[in-house]
């Protein structure tokens, strides 16, 4: 499945460099110079009692006929990212841009291999809990307290 994160990265990236991308695996007749964006890895943890947040790391390559090429691309992309406060706008199934943006929490470019820059770029995707769950969540809490510790020492204690 195609994070709709990345499909606006590829957008964003299209826009400056006009490169064929490849989405996770390379062809062996890929065309040089491109750009491949992989699955991105993925870690989750709790936010608030309504929602979690996915923190989600892309490492992008950008490969071309030598490093200075490559390397040169990948600093347009890193720049140009930077240069809009760190947000890319978020596109509907079509390409079109929805108004919405997502923002960007770090990028580090670096040479992978010869004529191939990898760029790592981290984002978080914050997403409400299902209602069963949030429910679930908010019953256990009252009054920022466990319910466990108000029985023990509350009113509702034996």
């Amino acid at each position: 499945m195609l994070e709709f994160e990345i499909a606006a990265l590829y957008y964003f990236v299209a826009g400056i460099l006009n490169l064929p991308a490849y989405f996770d695996e390379v062809p062996e007749d890929m065309e040089i110079p491109c750009v491949f964006y992989p699955s991105p890895h993925q870690k989750s943890g709790d936010f608030s009692t309504n929602t979690y947040a996915t923190t989600f790391t892309l490492y992008a390559k950008v490969m071309d006929i030598d490093n200075v090429s490559a390397g040169g691309k990948c600093s347009q992309i890193v720049h140009a990212i930077s240069g809009n406060r760190y947000k890319v706008p978020l596109v509907d199934e079509k390409g079109k841009r929805t108004g919405n943006n997502f923002r960007i929490d770090s990028m580090e470019a670096t040479k992978a291999d010869e004529g191939v820059w990898q760029i790592e770029i981290s984002w978080k995707r914050y997403t409400r809990f299902n209602e069963k769950a949030a429910t679930l969540a908010r019953e256990f809490y009252f009054n920022g307290t466990p319910i466990a510790e108000q029985i023990e020492g509350g009113q509702n204690a034996e």
